[in-house]
């Protein structure tokens, strides 16, 4: 999740990113590979129907076998790109306008996450409001667990 006052300048380091990680992905080589067909066609669909906006990525990935890093933004929340865990090179990146509405979607999921990332300043009401009310596995801040 992501301020939208914040999503262009997110995105853009984003695809920086993943430029210099992926070598752009120009071929199926410079890529990682998906471990077998099964899990080809699963990231495949779940790219099928999001509703949302690719900003980055190979459109086309289910008939060229080319499945490159991908950033949606905006995908219903109902999709099941938004249901399942993803385990492949999809970013899903939904926007909020205030705290409390990312709080609220959050909360709202049917079982609760192993991990919630905070990032931003530290110490202040947000990162005390998040890490109140939500519940996770792990509450992480300005860090990630690899």
């Amino acid at each position: 999740m992501c301020h939208e006052s914040k999503l262009q300048e997110f995105v853009e380091a984003l695809k920086r990113n993943i430029i210099e990680g992926y070598k752009n992905c120009e071929s199926p080589e410079d890529s990682g590979k998906i471990v077998n067909d099964f899990h080809y066609k699963r990231l495949c669909n779940l790219l099928a129907d999001h509703g949302g906006e690719v900003v980055h990525g190979d459109k086309d990935a289910a008939t060229n076998f080319n499945l490159q890093p991908t950033i949606v933004i905006n995908p219903r929340r109902d999709c099941q790109l938004m249901k399942e865990e993803i385990f492949g090179p999809i970013f899903p990146i939904l926007t909020y306008k205030n705290i409390k509405d990312a709080i609220s979607y959050i909360s709202q999921e049917q079982e609760k996450p192993l991990v919630v990332y905070y990032f931003g300043r530290t110490n202040n009401e947000n990162q005390k409001l998040v890490e109140r009310e939500t519940s996770s596995g792990t509450f992480v801040v300005n860090d990630t667990i690899y």
